[in-house]
């Protein structure tokens, strides 16, 4: 039936994937592809012994080597979080019940996407990049608190080293090629997934029914922009952007958006954590509380500095 979809209408759907492929070759691969490559260097060339800060997240997230999976989630940005845990798993660094509780505060979006893309150049504010920034890092780090669970033991755990530096760099850049190839994939997908169900009016049909339910049907643009942004967070908040809504309003939705990440993000990081066999459905729950945990958050950030 998909394949129906796409001959019908051949010219929308391709303008679709050559809006995802610009939105990857122009926005994406610039900013991560280097970042691939240096934390994969960095994974693979840092001690396996815990300094204060991993001693310090340890108590707090009952994890081994968190923090600085976590700093560099931060700084790189979706879907970095993912492949790190995956990169530290597959060096017996971590086992899967810590690479678990890892992703619930170790995906996280980066600076440059959420103040520079989304607060300067979308929203046009950088005080609401900023507010955005602030308020997905602090809800990371409660979104992990609560799903920290036990500590873990790691009797069985036996760190692999590699000695060859030629051999490093190869596993670096080979693993970062592969990784950004795939993250463009999915985002030529999720492009695609969006304009079917718009031409299909399925999400005009999920909008309209959404606001029957609450009786809101003033702002029928709001939930139609905001349930893209389930799909494809940039897509949705480029599409609020141009709503006649308070800059607030806009800064608190954007902010919960990136926090949930979206299905584009969640088949992103999802492919990363195959060999964990760490499913959709555990992403999804983490991903809810930390975007409910983000809006909270943002709510009076937003009303007091914008």
């Amino acid at each position: 039936m998909v394949c129906v979809i796409f001959i019908l209408n051949p010219v929308v759907y391709a303008k679709s994937s050559l809006n995802a492929i610009s939105v990857w070759a122009f926005k994406l691969l610039p900013n991560l592809f280097p970042f691939f490559i240096l934390t994969r260097l960095i994974v693979n060339l840092s001690s396996p012994k815990q300094n204060f800060m991993d001693k310090f997240f340890y108590k707090m997230y009952h994890t081994k080597n968190a923090a600085g999976v976590h700093f560099l989630s931060v700084i790189s940005g979706y879907p970095m979080g993912a492949k790190l845990i995956c990169d530290m798993y597959d060096m017996n660094r971590i086992d899967k019940a810590e690479a678990q509780k890892m992703l619930s505060f170790c995906s996280v979006s980066g600076p440059m996407f959420m103040i520079g893309s989304v607060g300067v150049s979308i929203l046009g504010s950088y005080k609401a990049g900023v507010v955005i920034l602030i308020a997905n890092i602090i809800a990371s780090l409660i979104n992990g608190f609560i799903y920290r669970g036990k500590k873990t033991n790691d009797n069985n755990l036996k760190y692999e080293t590699k000695e060859k530096r030629g051999d490093l760099l190869y596993d670096s850049v080979y693993s970062s090629m592969q990784a950004i190839l795939m993250v463009g994939g999915f985002i030529v997908l999720s492009f695609l997934i969006i304009d079917v169900l718009v031409n299909l009016n399925v999400l005009n049909l999920l909008t309209n029914a959404i606001c029957s339910i609450f009786n809101c049907k003033t702002n029928y643009p709001v939930v139609f922009s905001t349930l893209k942004g389930l799909i494809e967070m940039t897509r949705g908040i480029i599409d609020l952007s141009g709503l006649n809504i308070a800059l607030s309003l806009k800064t608190i939705i954007s902010s919960g958006l990136i926090a949930f990440g979206g299905v584009s993000i969640f088949m992103q990081s999802i492919s990363f954590l195959t060999n964990l066999k760490i499913g959709f459905k555990t992403m999804f729950v983490q991903k809810l509380t930390q975007a409910l945990l983000c809006i909270i958050i943002t709510i009076p950030l937003a009303l007091i500095f914008i």
